[in-house]
């Protein structure tokens, strides 16, 4: 995680250098109205589970868990209605007073801003046709994602012939999410800037995408700037051939000054570390692994008015310990490659916060690539986070993003979790109560300790179905699924798990919180 020190310098410091001394700040555009929220919607959207537990100087965290739509993406102001509505449903009625808010949007929740305007039309489309061509999603490769990304190439050719020209080595998978760099940076980016500064919260997202600087270059602005606006005062231009998975977090007053004007108040960040497969198909380059620089980009960020470390773990790196639950960790400095002990790294830097901010690119009611039932591999992140005895996190947030994308599902279910255990009942993601080891079954035998209701959940947002039976659990994730013509297809859940995060954490504190209407 890169401090507001460095918030500046998304490539180099030079960066900031060439970058022209900012003008004024443009009023943020007015708040969306009662209309064009209710337009915003997702069809299923449900009340927050909200965990209470007033405390001074305890941050109240909202993981929202959005629901991605291609009506949404359409324009700059359709996103920014979007993402403002969530925030002004789920987080302004519920507000801590005098305590910092922390409002926390998912992995990758920039990504389907790839297809806005005129530019992104033919994206659109593919993104709409799901069975329009063959789906590759049991072979993991999104051919109906990838065909859109094939079509973001061809509508920025203008931009994308000189970064050519500038990074010869552009990978042909990555000058796809290379080429919309200003729009980026002008919509989702400018957009999460704006709201922190609005409502006086912080707010988190990530994206893949390329570091930028701000430039006034007549000649930049030509080849840099949105047709379909009118002719800008700047652009934002990458500075470097290689696109990161990166998240950011806003906070309420400007750190960086002569930063690009959607970084200016850009308070830590993280550079996503080890990649999955999909991304390294897609030629997203990992964040440092070893040396100062992997020890910056995930050094926790103090919360100010607080006692919260914040760090961030997006979605494998929350996985990777380096050693089994139960089993005694290799004796030797974690922080030395954090590609291999990412988790332990955290802990040894003091992070006692962590957010796993989540796109999970895949039915969320299926086999993990373990073989193992998904949802029970995610308790070895986000519930292992507070159990594991060789860390010693207070909590975990982890907000999913749901909605088909072309033929990519993304799915699951959002949670909070603390380190002491809860009182009241006991919960867990759905199916998880079952447990299928060998040799009839395909959950991995060390995955016992992950199944059945646990404590040390705060809250966790309901799936599509409730219940335990697997098999009906994969029929309704089938049903959901891009391309399965069927009146469930991409109707996810949208929603949100709120809580107070005291620290030190509540130990007997009421668990798994259950729906409340606003008051």
């Amino acid at each position: 995680m890169i401090p507001a020190a460095f918030a500046c310098a998304s490539a180099a410091a030079v960066a900031c250098v060439l970058a022209v001394s900012p003008a004024a700040s443009a009023a943020i555009p007015p708040p969306p109205d009662r209309a064009a929220c209710e337009a915003s919607e997702a069809k299923t959207q449900l009340p927050p589970r909200v965990s209470r537990a007033p405390a001074k100087r305890a941050p109240r965290v909202f993981a929202i868990q959005y629901k991605q739509e291609l009506k949404n993406i359409e324009s700059y102001e359709a996103f920014r209605t979007k993402i403002e509505c969530m925030v002004r449903g789920y987080v302004l009625p519920r507000l801590a007073r005098g305590r910092p808010n922390v409002v926390a949007f998912n992995e990758d929740v920039g990504l389907a801003t790839i297809a806005t305007g005129s530019r992104g039309a033919a994206a659109r489309e593919q993104f709409a046709q799901p069975g329009s061509s063959p789906s590759c999603e049991q072979q993991g490769a999104p051919c109906g994602a990838l065909a859109a990304l094939g079509a973001i190439t061809a509508a920025y050719a203008g931009p994308l012939a000189a970064y050519r020209a500038r990074f010869p080595d552009l990978g042909p998978v990555e000058q796809g999410f290379l080429a919309p760099t200003d729009t980026f940076a002008r919509g989702w980016m400018q957009t999460f800037s704006d709201i922190a500064r609005r409502y006086r919260v912080y707010i988190l997202g990530s994206n893949t995408q390329a570091p930028f600087l701000e430039s006034r270059d007549p000649a930049e602005i030509t080849t840099f700037a949105d047709p379909d606006l009118p002719r800008p005062e700047s652009v934002y231009v990458a500075t470097e051939g290689n696109v990161y998975n990166e998240v950011f977090m806003w906070g309420p007053k400007t750190v960086c000054p002569e930063c690009p004007k959607p970084l200016r108040n850009v308070v830590a960040r993280n550079r996503k570390v080890p990649l999955t497969a999909l991304e390294e198909q897609l030629e997203i380059s990992p964040g440092p692994a070893t040396g100062p620089e992997a020890i910056e980009n995930v050094r926790p960020y103090r919360l100010p008015g607080t006692k919260a470390r914040i760090s961030f773990a997006t979605s494998l790196p929350a996985f990777v310990f380096g050693h089994d639950l139960g089993t005694e960790p290799p004796s030797l400095d974690p922080c030395s490659d954090v590609s291999l002990y990412y988790m332990r790294c955290l802990d040894r830097l003091g992070t006692n916060l962590v957010i796993q901010d989540e796109a999970n690119p895949g039915r969320w009611t299926t086999a993990a690539q373990s073989g193992g039932w998904q949802p029970l591999e995610w308790m070895s992140s986000t519930w292992r986070h507070v159990a594991d005895r060789t860390v010693d996190f207070a909590y975990n947030v982890t907000p999913f993003m749901v909605g088909n994308l072309a033929d990519l599902p993304f799915d699951g279910q959002t949670a909070i979790t603390q380190r002491p255990r809860t009182g009241g009942r006991r919960c867990t993601f759905v199916g998880n109560r079952v447990f299928d080891p060998p040799p009839g079954g395909t959950d991995p035998v060390e995955y016992r300790r992950y199944s059945g209701p646990k404590r040390r959940f705060l809250g966790i947002a309901p799936w599509v179905q409730r219940g335990h039976d697997r098999e009906a659990l994969a029929q309704v994730g089938a049903r959901l699924a891009p391309g399965s013509g069927d009146e469930l297809e991409n109707d996810y859940v949208e929603t949100a798990v709120i809580a107070d995060l005291p620290f030190p954490a509540r130990r007997g504190r009421r668990g798994c919180a259950r729906v409340r209407r606003a008051r």
